[in-house]
């Protein structure tokens, strides 16, 4: 049982940072890798939310955005207004707005916008969206998280003025906090992504075709988010996938540049964060809360993940102003 109750946050980046871009390491050298915002603020703290406009994204490239990826990014690119072609994997597609592009993490694709090509683009981490908290929603999204999707909404015009206001909302908010913006964050994508898959069931849209690892790491994920409380080993994980422990290795490394054992290590200490922020348990009920036999050795784990102690860490937090 989850004694702490439900709570939600995000980890925001100042609107004003550059996109730093990262030699990529997959199958295709001409495929690059981007970290938005700086490497160490989004690969590694899953708690991540961004938002800007299309415009703002591509002017700067001449409206062309290479082909690339996100690792443990789910983007939605919403187009208002205007024409762009569509690059996802190996397919190439022209869409005209308003249309919605969903990309889970690890999809190659890319954009080339005609100028002036009004919308948003709108980033969140992939654990956000597969929280166990949301296991009973779960089913009804899976389609837009496991594979990407192109969906047009010129023949729904009252539900693309609901996604556009929607968005048009997260943007004022990621760049004035105020009061409960945390809780409209969870709110409002909620609502987007509910909204895009009335639309795709509507429609009867098919995803686009995504190869089987993809589908493999989705799943791997989700069984984190559903077990990391219990302190599965690799191995069990593994088992569940009909997998060798390796193979698993090799599988998230190929979209995450990590072991499965490190990203187990990261959901954990994102957790023990979380509840050390958000609620006022001691280190030992955390650290039993979180599968720990001996919350000794949860404050050393604790500290070896993130330089700080359990209770050092709890108090720099509380110092700051920065609205959660």
């Amino acid at each position: 049982m989850d004694i702490f109750g439900d709570f939600w946050y995000f980890f925001f980046i100042n609107a004003g940072a550059v996109i730093k871009m990262a030699q990529s390491d997959s199958k295709s050298s001409s495929i690059s890798r981007y970290a938005l915002f700086g490497e160490d603020a989004t690969r590694d703290d899953p708690d991540f939310v961004h938002i800007e406009t299309i415009t703002a994204r591509s002017k700067l490239y001449d409206w062309k955005i290479g082909p690339h990826t996100h690792q443990r990014m789910f983007q939605l690119v919403y187009i208002a207004g205007g024409k762009a072609g569509v690059r996802l994997d190996q397919g190439r597609r022209t869409v005209t707005g308003p249309c919605a592009v969903t990309i889970p993490g690890g999809v190659v694709h890319g954009f080339d916008f005609e100028p002036h090509t009004q919308g948003w683009v709108l980033t969140v981490s992939e654990l956000l969206l597969i929280d166990a908290r949301y296991r009973r929603s779960r089913k009804l999204l899976e389609p837009i998280f496991g594979e990407a999707i192109i969906l047009p909404f010129q023949d729904d015009p009252d539900s693309a003025v609901l996604i556009g206001a929607a968005l048009e909302q997260i943007h004022s908010e990621f760049q004035w906090p105020r009061l409960g913006r945390s809780a409209m964050y969870e709110w409002l994508v909620r609502l987007i992504l509910m909204t895009v898959r009335r639309q795709m069931d509507s429609r009867m849209i098919q995803p686009e075709t995504t190869d089987r690892r993809h589908r493999l790491y989705v799943r791997f994920r989700q069984l984190v988010e559903d077990h990391y409380r219990e302190q599965w080993p690799v191995t069990r994980y593994a088992g569940a996938l009909a997998l060798s422990q390796a193979r698993l290795n090799r599988l998230c490394k190929s979209f995450t540049g990590k072991s499965a054992g490190e990203l187990l290590q990261d959901r954990i200490a994102l957790e023990a964060q979380r509840l050390l922020i958000y609620s006022s348990a001691t280190s030992t009920m955390i650290a039993y809360d979180l599968g720990f036999q001996d919350p000794a050795y949860f404050s050393r784990f604790f500290k070896r993940r993130t330089g700080l102690s359990p209770k050092r860490f709890r108090q720099r937090k509380m110092a700051e102003p920065f609205p959660h």
